[in-house]
């Protein structure tokens, strides 16, 4: 890109929050555009409650705040009256913030990322004609990006077959993949450091975890397998359970642990730098959010999969049906999930050799292998920053 065209350049708005699953992406883009593209300028909106508040000031990015809430289920009518008046009344404000933020920072272009910050930007962006994408981490669109989508330039998917749920032209449907950071990426060449965890390198490492706050059923089925396997001096377990279930698993742990075990197990109850459990575990045993199923395509980790029954659409089981379907995962229904099932489907993927283990190992993903940030962020500047939006369909 010469000189000129830099120039004609001058900034890029992102929006997303609430969750890892809307941050983390948001992230591996902000580091890339940083890294290759240090001339574009870059703000970020989000809200004061999020994951975001935290994170996104850490990478030097200018980040602003409005007012955001999202629509909550419940029975109860005069919950339902409240939440949906706290969500008229901060939209409002929302899109009122967002409208003096875009009017201000003069975005050649917008991306939301996901999260209900980016109801008002995104409305905003429409009213004020200006161009922007999405981008969907799941296999099953969010309401939010379906309603968007047919106002945006582009809509960036994580899988392929994602496409089907949006009613838009092959231009605008961009098959990207889920955008993975940075640190989760260099421990795909990191050596292990087993000494760190307590862990011996020739034994088998087995990895469990249930998102950033932890899940109490995987943490059960996971601390019951200490009883199927204690006596096996050839494995090692690592549970991070989460900061509000640790006390009690703690407690549960001394009280069937033996020195004299053959099994190395250890509990902790959060891990800011995955990539170092990444680099040492030979299986994974987790949820299946969107950022999960990312990594562990990234880092050609096998893994038993258990998806959150409550989420949106059941999106996770969907996320995690696509592994199962590419043969690089397995599927454990969360109704399903017991002590007694999870051991027998680790005998099984170990059994004869660990013939089924070594299958899933060797398979081929298609996102494995995919850039999924440069992707994004060069339609984006490339393409995405020049002309004009084009006129939203009727309503």
């Amino acid at each position: 890109m010469d000189k000129e065209d830099k120039n004609s350049i001058k900034s890029i708005l992102i929006c997303g929050g609430g969750t890892a699953g809307h941050i983390y992406p948001a992230i591996a883009i902000l580091e890339f555009i940083k890294e290759k593209y240090p001339y574009v300028r870059l703000i970020f909106v989000g809200t004061k409650r999020g994951m975001e508040n935290k994170f996104i000031p850490e990478l030097g990015i200018d980040f602003r705040t409005i007012q955001a809430s999202g629509l909550i289920s419940t029975n109860n009518y005069f919950k339902k009256v409240l939440i949906y008046l706290k969500f008229l009344v901060f939209l409002m404000a929302g899109f009122f913030s967002s409208l003096s933020l875009i009017l201000n920072f003069k975005p050649d272009f917008i991306i939301g990322m996901g999260g209900y910050v980016c109801g008002p930007v995104l409305a905003a962006a429409i009213f004020l004609g200006k161009k922007f994408g999405l981008h969907e981490q799941n296999y099953i669109p969010g309401r939010l990006n379906k309603i968007f989508s047919r106002f945006s330039t582009y809509i960036f998917i994580s899988f392929e077959d994602t496409a089907k749920f949006f009613n838009l032209g092959y231009a605008r449907v961009v098959f990207s993949g889920n955008p993975v950071r940075k640190e989760i990426k260099d421990s795909i060449y990191a050596k292990p450091d087993y000494q760190n965890w307590g862990f011996q390198e020739e034994r088998f490492t087995i990895a469990a975890f249930g998102g950033s706050l932890g899940a109490e059923k995987i943490n059960a089925a996971v601390m019951g397998l200490y009883n199927y396997f204690k006596n096996d001096d050839h494995m090692q377990i690592i549970l991070i359970c989460g900061n509000r279930y640790y006390g009690e698993a703690s407690k549960k742990l001394k009280n069937i642990c033996n020195e004299s075990d053959g099994l190395l197990f250890r509990l902790l109850p959060y891990v800011s730098e995955m990539g170092k459990v990444y680099t040492i575990a030979d299986l994974i045993i987790s949820r299946a959010g969107a950022n999960t199923i990312a990594e562990l395509a990234i880092t050609n980790i096998p893994s038993i999969l258990i998806p959150f029954p409550k989420a949106i659409d059941n999106h996770q089981f969907y996320n995690a049906k696509y592994l199962v379907k590419n043969k690089k995962a397995v599927m454990i229904l969360d109704k399903d999930l017991s002590q007694e099932n999870l051991a027998g489907e680790i005998n099984n993927l170990l059994a004869n050799n660990k013939e089924k283990y070594s299958l899933i190992k060797e398979a081929k993903l298609k996102i494995a292998s995919m850039d999924s940030a440069k992707i994004i962020a060069e339609t984006i500047i490339e393409k995405g920053c020049y002309g004009k939006q084009k006129q939203a369909p009727a309503v």
